[in-house]
């Protein structure tokens, strides 16, 4: 095993990674207290449960084919391109959200763009970060984006918090907007590392293609089968949490904005020590050790009065920050060049996997609202499974 050489400090002395930093912090302040819990609930007493899945579903449809095109978008035309355009579609969505303000399903249409295009940079995010970080710290480098997601969006659930019901909704929202053109300033100063591919768009596309056959290495290929997976038993309980901590606990939404905040706290630790962990025992074990904590967790969590399930939600939060692994894997072994469409390929299938989780999400709320835990804690450990295989492969081919 290598020695690790680069800290953390030593990766922030890079102009390139603080500006990067700076301008992602921004982005998600602007919009993570509606993508973490205020859109879902917004459209919970619009339509109940049921249009919190549906909005889900459409944004998984959706999420599951535009990774894989601006992945591809940033490997021929640079990862800070797709970045800023995503930026660029996240503001039309709060400006219609502004308009909209909170009546109607139809704001559900705005929602989805806004999601959709919250997700859609995170491949370029991702290549980016890596390029500009040593091979022997890309996990600290990886971890350093959920730090500052995790910093933003702790602000943002306090900051914007406090508004909900001092301040309308439209103005709520144009706000968001100018702090995301405000992140737009810092990435134009980030420094390029795919530069614009030369060869008009049928070379582009050919050289796509070439990327895909990298998805029919056997290795790969597993690992996107349990990434698929794992999204799907997310997804089921995902989008209902706040539903959850507000119908079944009976917390407000300004509760719910400061538990989020608190355990955003959390997130801060668990995403710096997740960076360690992740570079010292490697990214497949990190994902073992994270699925077999989750299981425990989410059942007590369905289970347990709030007074103790707030401390077994918190840990959940903690370890999942060991989900760097998986883009760090993927970075570590993709060539540059296809980098930014394999990541794609990887939120694609991803999302298109948690399409049915939602729907079967509302189902199980029906029957009773703690088997949207329970029932995603039973079937975790068939990723586990496949993980173990996974290790087993790649020990058998690198002894040849």
């Amino acid at each position: 095993m290598s020695t690790q050489t680069h800290s953390y400090p030593v990766l922030l002395k890079s102009g390139n990674v603080r500006l990067l930093l700076l301008a992602y912090s921004i982005n998600v302040f602007a919009v993570a207290y509606l993508i973490g819990y205020y859109l879902n609930i917004t459209l919970a007493s619009i339509g109940g449960p049921a249009l919190v899945g549906l909005f889900a579903t459409i944004n998984n449809v959706f999420s599951g084919f535009l990774p894989v095109v601006a992945g591809a978008l940033a490997d021929s035309h640079g990862r800070r391109y797709v970045i800023l355009v995503s930026a660029v579609f996240e503001i039309l969505a709060l400006l219609a959200l502004a308009l909209m303000g909170s009546g109607g399903r139809l704001i559900v249409l705005p929602a989805v763009l806004l999601g959709v295009a919250s997700i859609t940079s995170s491949p370029a995010m991702f290549s980016l970060m890596g390029e500009l970080a040593p091979q022997d710290a890309m996990g600290k480098a990886m971890s350093l984006l959920f730090i500052a997601s995790s910093a933003s969006g702790i602000l943002s659930y306090l900051t914007f918090g406090s508004l909900v019901g001092k301040v309308d909704n439209s103005r709520l929202f144009v706000l968001s907007a100018l702090f995301v053109f405000g992140s737009i300033l810092f990435y134009l100063r980030v420094s390029e590392t795919m530069e614009r591919k030369a060869g008009g768009a049928f070379g582009r596309f050919r050289e796509a293609l070439k990327g895909v056959t990298l998805l029919k290495e056997s290795l790969l290929k597993l690992f996107m089968v349990y990434l698929c997976f794992e999204l799907f038993v997310s997804s089921i309980a995902s989008p209902f949490v706040p539903v959850f901590l507000q119908k079944v606990y009976s917390l407000t939404v300004s509760q719910i904005s400061w538990l989020y905040s608190s355990i955003g706290f959390v997130t801060l630790v668990g995403a710096f020590i997740a960076g360690y962990v992740v570079d010292r025992i490697g990214s497949l074990n990190s994902l073992i050790l994270k699925d077999s904590l989750s299981v425990p967790l989410l059942i007590i969590f369905a289970l347990a009065p709030f007074s103790s399930a707030f401390l077994f939600l918190t840990a959940l939060a903690f370890i999942e920050q060991l989900n760097v692994s998986s883009s760090r894997y993927l970075v570590e072994n993709t060539a540059p060049e296809h980098r930014g469409l394999v990541l794609g390929f990887k939120s694609s299938l991803a999302k298109l996997s948690a399409v049915p989780g939602p729907a079967i999400g509302a189902l199980l709320w029906g029957i009773g609202p703690g088997l949207i835990f329970i029932v995603p804690a039973l079937l975790t450990p068939v990723g586990i499974l496949i993980l173990l295989e996974l290790k087993s492969a790649r020990a058998v081919s690198h002894s040849f």
